[in-house]
C-alpha cells in the first residue's frame, strides 16, 4: 500500500519563506496600531499602549477597549480566513479566477443570514455563523454538483459560480426592498464589508471556529501541493483526491462562510492574498498558505483603517476599499491568464 509522501520544499526557499512571514507578522502588527489610532477621534500611540497594557498615564479604554479593538480582532481573524479560503479554492479547483466570491459561497452565505437576521430579528448572534455556513455550503454544493456531472473546465466552473453569485444576490436585493427601512438599514451597512457596530459579541461567536477551521487548512497543505501535481500522481502517493477535495472545500466553504457571518461580503480578499503570496513565496502551499493569511490580515485591517481615515466620522466600509483594488486586480489576473493559455 502506497504512503502518503510530503513534497519536498528547498531549505534555502523555506529560510526566505520565514523571513517573510516574520515581516509580514511585524507589517500586521504595525497596521493593527495604525487601526487603533484613526477614526473620529485620533488616538496618539503612547495611549494605545497604555490603554493596552493598563500602564500610568492618558487612557482611552471606552473607544479601544469597546469598539476599535474588537473589530480589529475581526478584521485580523476574516482576512486570514478569507485569503485561506480563496488560496484552497484556487488549488482546489486549479483556477487562478475562483475565490469564494467568485464560485458563489459569500453570496449565498449573505443570503442564509440576511434570511436570519430579518426573519428573526432578536435572535441571538451565535446562530449567525450557522446559517451563513448553511448558504455557503448550499451555493458551493450546487456549483461543485453541476461541475461534477458536466465535467466543466476550470474556466466554465467560475461562470458557473458568477452566475450562482448573481442569483444569491438578487435573493438579498429583494429582501432589502421588501424589508421596511428600519429592519433593513443595519444588513445593508453589513452587506457592504463593513465592520461597523462590531462587538466582543461577534468575537465571542466567530473566533473559535475560524482560528479552527483555520488550524486545519495549514494542517492540510501538503495535500494541496500533491493535488497540484496531478490527480494521477497524487492518487499514486497515496491520496484519495477526490475525498480530498470534498475536505478541504468544505474547510474553504466554511471559513468564507463565518467571514461573512461577522463581517459582510469583502469579495476579492480571497482573490487577490492568496495571488500576492504566491508571487513573493511560490507554489509550496505549506509556505503559501501562512502568508496568504498574513496578507488577508493586511488587506482587511488596512481597509478598514483607511475607511476610517478618510473624512471622520464618515465611515468607508472596508470591503468597498477592498473592491476598488480587487476589480482591476481580478481583470489583470484575467487578461494575464488568457495570455498564458494562448501562448
Amino acid at each position: 500500500m502506497s504512503a502518503v509522501v510530503h513534497v519536498p520544499v528547498r531549505p534555502r526557499s523555506t529560510l526566505r519563506g520565514l523571513v517573510l512571514i516574520a515581516a509580514l507578522a511585524v507589517l500586521v502588527i504595525a497596521a493593527a496600531l495604525w487601526s487603533l489610532s484613526v477614526g473620529a477621534v485620533p488616538i496618539p500611540t503612547q495611549t494605545i499602549v497604555n490603554t493596552l497594557f493598563t500602564l500610568d498615564g492618558e487612557q482611552q479604554t471606552y473607544i479601544i477597549m469597546k469598539s476599535r479593538l474588537p473589530r480589529m480582532v475581526l478584521a485580523l481573524l476574516a482576512g486570514a480566513a478569507l485569503a485561506l479560503s480563496g488560496a484552497i479554492i484556487q488549488a482546489v479547483i486549479r483556477n487562478p479566477l475562483a475565490s469564494p466570491n467568485i464560485i458563489g459561497i459569500n453570496s449565498g452565505a449573505a443570503l442564509f443570514a440576511l434570511v436570519l437576521v430579518l426573519v428573526f430579528p432578536d435572535i441571538p448572534q451565535v446562530w449567525m455563523p450557522l446559517a451563513a455556513c448553511i448558504g455557503g455550503l448550499t451555493a458551493a454544493a450546487f456549483v461543485m454538483v453541476v461541475a461534477h456531472y458536466r465535467n466543466l473546465s476550470a474556466i466554465h466552473l467560475a461562470l458557473i459560480g458568477v452566475a450562482v453569485g448573481f442569483v444569491f444576490e438578487a435573493g438579498v436585493d429583494y429582501l432589502l426592498i421588501v424589508s421596511n427601512d428600519s429592519e433593513s438599514s443595519a444588513p445593508m451597512i453589513w452587506l457592504t464589508g463593513s465592520l461597523w457596530g462590531r462587538t466582543w459579541a461577534h468575537v465571542a461567536v466567530s473566533w473559535l471556529p475560524l482560528v479552527a477551521l483555520s488550524a486545519v487548512a495549514l494542517l492540510l497543505s501538503y495535500r494541496l501541493d500533491l493535488i497540484a501535481l496531478g490527480e494521477a500522481t497524487a492518487t499514486g502517493l497515496g491520496l484519495n483526491v477526490p475525498r480530498q477535495r470534498l475536505l478541504l472545500l468544505l474547510v474553504a466553504t466554511l471559513l468564507a462562510s463565518v467571514s461573512v457571518a461577522v463581517v459582510g461580503v469583502m469579495g476579492f480578499i480571497g482573490l487577490m492574498a492568496p495571488h500576492i503570496a504566491r508571487r513573493l513565496v511560490g507554489g509550496s502551499h505549506r509556505l503559501m498558505l501562512p502568508v496568504a493569511a498574513l496578507v488577508g490580515m493586511l488587506l482587511v485591517v488596512l481597509a478598514d483603517g483607511i475607511g476610517r481615515a478618510i473624512a471622520p466620522p464618515i465611515e468607508v466600509s472596508a470591503g468597498i476599499l477592498a473592491a476598488l483594488i480587487g476589480a482591476p486586480f481580478f481583470i489583470y489576473i484575467m487578461l494575464t491568464t488568457t495570455s498564458e493559455q494562448d501562448s
